[in-house]
């Protein structure tokens, strides 16, 4: 089914150096069990339970609530797209198990139930003011490009989500009276600053691809990855849809931010990033998961 953040799965041309999808099941488990338990939390901790789902197919939206109108699967391994693997990267950095993964990964991608109507489908509206509440991620825009850093903005009201809706655009499951209405900023590394900035984005920092504002688009956001720094370079690793393509990859970040200048639609405006943060106090406050029905 159509959801707004699937929509950031946008493809991308490039050459990539990951290896073949790998098998499902506990061979990838018990590598990102090994990477929990034996790196520190935070971004270094979502590079290392990450860098085993390298090669894991691509699939839109291959999460939702497990039952009702997304009865796709709440947490999963096997299966990504953009979004959510940087939304399951975010809840590895703090999980020391599977299960406490699980646990957080509820808490990263929805407001407060887990409900469609209560998800955080949009970025800059829901997923970014609701996760840096909550503790699991931080910004790290200025701290990589400092005073170069600009702030981007979105506005939503009745009228618009209107609009939208008319198009064939909407937060699915989400009643329009129950849409993010004001006017949200979230700050970007612009892509003259991003040379400048890449030495300083720390390893495990989320990066999303922030277009140029059009009121008949739903989100400004079209695509996210996490940054990873091997050898000192930065790379992103993202769940690319690119034809011959569609799985985790990763991939120089200034390759990475060519194929998404060379697709058609808004110019890039930018990056924002966010570090994933250390949250095990947050995932500690959670209460137990109930078993899937």
């Amino acid at each position: 089914m159509p959801l707004p953040l699937a929509t950031l799965a946008l493809a991308v041309t490039l050459t990539t150096s990951a290896a073949r999808a790998p098998r499902a099941g506990a061979p990838v488990e018990l590598a990102v069990q090994r990477a929990l338990s034996s790196t520190a939390p935070g971004g270094a901790r979502a590079d290392a339970a990450t860098a085993p789902l390298l090669g894991v197919r691509y699939l839109l939206s291959p999460l939702g609530e497990g039952q009702g109108l997304d009865p796709d699967p709440r947490f999963r391994l096997d299966a990504f797209d953009c979004v959510t693997f940087v939304e399951t990267a975010t809840a590895l950095g703090s999980a020391g198990s599977l299960d406490e993964a699980r646990r957080a990964l509820d808490d990263v991608r929805y407001r407060s139930r887990v409900d469609v109507a209560d998800r955080l489908h949009e970025v800059i509206s829901q997923w970014i003011p609701s996760n840096l509440a909550k503790g699991w991620i931080a910004p790290a825009s200025r701290a990589a490009a400092g005073d170069a850093t600009v702030v981007e903005r979105v506005s939503y009201d009745a009228a618009r989500w209107r609009r939208l809706a008319a198009s064939g655009q909407r937060l699915t499951g989400v009643p329009l009276e129950q849409a993010p209405l004001g006017r949200f900023e979230v700050e970007v590394v612009p892509l003259r600053a991003l040379g400048a900035a890449a030495p300083r984005i720390a390893d495990g920092t989320i990066a999303f691809v922030v277009r140029a504002e059009r009121d008949d688009h739903l989100t400004r956001v079209s695509h996210a990855g996490l940054v990873v720094v091997r050898g000192g370079r930065r790379l992103v690793r993202h769940a690319s849809s690119s034809a011959g393509v569609m799985r985790v990859v990763e991939e120089p970040l200034a390759r990475f931010v060519a194929g998404q200048q060379r697709l058609r639609g808004r110019p890039v405006v930018g990056l924002a990033l966010f570090a994933v943060q250390d949250a095990r106090a947050r995932l500690a406050s959670l209460p137990a998961r109930p078993p899937p029905p």
